[in-house]
C-alpha cells in the first residue's frame, strides 16, 4: 500500500466511522473484490457466498472502531471473512428468513424421514402380500389385526363359524403370510 492509499485508507475509515455520507460504500468498494475473492476461495454455493459476504460486512462495520492501523485493513477484511465462512460451514444449514425453528423438542420416538419412508414401502408389501391370500384368510387376518378388532367370540358370532376354528385359522393364515413374504425374499431380517 503507497502513503497515498495509506492516507485515503485511513480518511475513509474515520469518514465511515463518523458516518459521513457514501463513506460506507466507498469503504465496501474498495475492498469488495478481496472480501469476494477470499469467500469464493470456499468453493460456496452463490447465494451462500453472498450471504456470507453480507455478513462479513456486518461485522466489518460492527467493528469499525477497532481498527488501529489503515495498512492492516485488507488483512483484517480477510480474516472476518474467512471466519464467517468456516462459521457458516459448522452450522452446516442455511438461515432461511420466515422459517421458524420450533419451540417444542422432538418427539425422539417419532421416526426420522428416511425411516418413515422405508416404514411405508414395507407396509405396502405387506398389505400387498396379505391381499394375496385367499379370501377367507385374508378377512380374518384384516379383521383380527384392526386397531378395533373383535373378540373372537364377537367374531365367531358376525361370521357363524366355530370359536374354536377362529385361532388355528389365523395361525394357518399368519404361516401362508410368512411362506409368501419369505418366498419374496421379505423375511423376518427385512423388517428390522
Amino acid at each position: 500500500m503507497t502513503i497515498n492509499q495509506y492516507d485515503g485508507t485511513r480518511d475513509l475509515i474515520r469518514d465511515a466511522r463518523s458516518g459521513a455520507a457514501g463513506a460506507a460504500d466507498r469503504f465496501v468498494q474498495q475492498f469488495e473484490r478481496l472480501v469476494w475473492w477470499t469467500v469464493r476461495s470456499f468453493r460456496l454455493p452463490q447465494s451462500d457466498a453472498e450471504d456470507v459476504v453480507q455478513n462479513t460486512w456486518l461485522r466489518a462495520f460492527e467493528h469499525l472502531d477497532e481498527i488501529r492501523d489503515p495498512d492492516r485493513v485488507s488483512s483484517w477484511l480477510v480474516t472476518i471473512a474467512r471466519r464467517e465462512c468456516l462459521k457458516f460451514l459448522r452450522a452446516g444449514k442455511r438461515e432461511i428468513p420466515g422459517l421458524e425453528l420450533e419451540d417444542e423438542p422432538r418427539d425422539e420416538r417419532a421416526p426420522h424421514p428416511e425411516q418413515a419412508a422405508v416404514d411405508a414401502r414395507m407396509n405396502h408389501l405387506l398389505w400387498q402380500h396379505v391381499n394375496s391370500l385367499p379370501a377367507s384368510s385374508r378377512a380374518l387376518v384384516v379383521a383380527l389385526s384392526s386397531s378395533d378388532a373383535p373378540g373372537y367370540a364377537e367374531l365367531a358370532r358376525c361370521r357363524g363359524i366355530p370359536i374354536g376354528s377362529i385361532g388355528p385359522t389365523r395361525m394357518r393364515s399368519l404361516r401362508k403370510l410368512r411362506a409368501s413374504l419369505e418366498r419374496a425374499g421379505l423375511g423376518a431380517q427385512a423388517w428390522h
